[in-house]
């Protein structure tokens, strides 16, 4: 079954409207499989925001996908869904699309592949929420480096990935968000998978957001659809690549 944007964030509200109470029925994962400094969140389920037993703790996730399943999430406070995405591998047989997601304290709930037919694997830890409040825009050069010697991606603009001068590096970015605005950026894999994400905010107040920009994808757009993103800050590289999917301590940008 695919799911457009719109029927995702119809699903989602939904699910955080319907009551505060964790559930995990055939989650891949649970709470207990990773440690207190480094915890995981089951596959699919709806799980309330906090530090205690059985919550998500506020921080940076990502998630391997599964194969041939679209992954689908919501981030909730209040009764506000205040942040949606899916990552779809399309038709391609055994293929997957991995996704990142940051959960904020404001955030009260956390859905995970709750569409009818779709399934997430589990989230897993990358990195703690940043210290720092980063820059609203930017208007430095695609593939510059931020004042701590890592990549940065403009605010907004369409990207191809790779290596090379002008283009994004494969790693995983965090985005502050833009006071008034919402941030929606979309991906597109070689293979014709894809994956997007946006926020929304009911009081002006911004919206944090991460991405995961993976090797075989071709393309990255931020600011897409009339939204507004800041610029996006290297958290970590690609748990597949050199390096760790997270830092030995704090990553650099985290860092006081």
């Amino acid at each position: 079954m695919r799911v457009t944007r719109i029927g995702i964030t119809a699903v989602a509200a939904v699910a955080l409207l319907a009551g505060g109470v964790a559930t995990a029925n055939s989650a891949p994962g649970s709470f207990g499989s990773g440690s207190p400094d480094e915890p995981t969140i089951p596959g699919n389920g709806t799980f309330p925001v906090g530090d205690g037993p059985n919550e998500v703790k506020p921080g940076i996730y990502q998630n391997p996908g599964v194969e041939n399943e679209m992954c689908d999430w919501a981030r909730g406070s209040g009764e506000i869904t205040v942040a949606w995405g899916s990552a779809d591998p399309q038709d391609p047989p055994d293929n997957s699309v991995p996704s990142a997601v940051i959960i904020e304290p404001t955030d009260t709930r956390f859905v995970t592949g709750h569409a009818e037919g779709d399934s997430c694997a589990e989230w897993t830890w990358v990195a703690p929420l940043p210290h720092s409040t980063g820059s609203t825009g930017s208007t430095a050069l695609l593939g510059s480096l931020g004042s701590l010697g890592k990549p940065t991606i403009p605010a907004d603009g369409t990207f191809e990935v790779g290596n090379g001068p002008g283009e994004v590096k494969p790693g995983i970015y965090y985005n502050r968000g833009v006071e008034g605005s919402a941030c929606a950026w979309k991906r597109d894999t070689a293979d014709g998978g894809h994956a997007d994400s946006n926020t929304y905010s009911s009081s002006g107040d911004p919206v944090a957001s991460a991405v995961i920009i993976e090797s075989t994808d071709v393309q990255f757009e931020t600011s897409a659809d009339g939204t507004q993103c800041a610029e996006w800050k290297w958290v970590a590289p690609l748990d597949h690549s050199t390096g760790s999917s997270g830092a030995i301590g704090l990553p650099e940008i985290f860092e006081s």
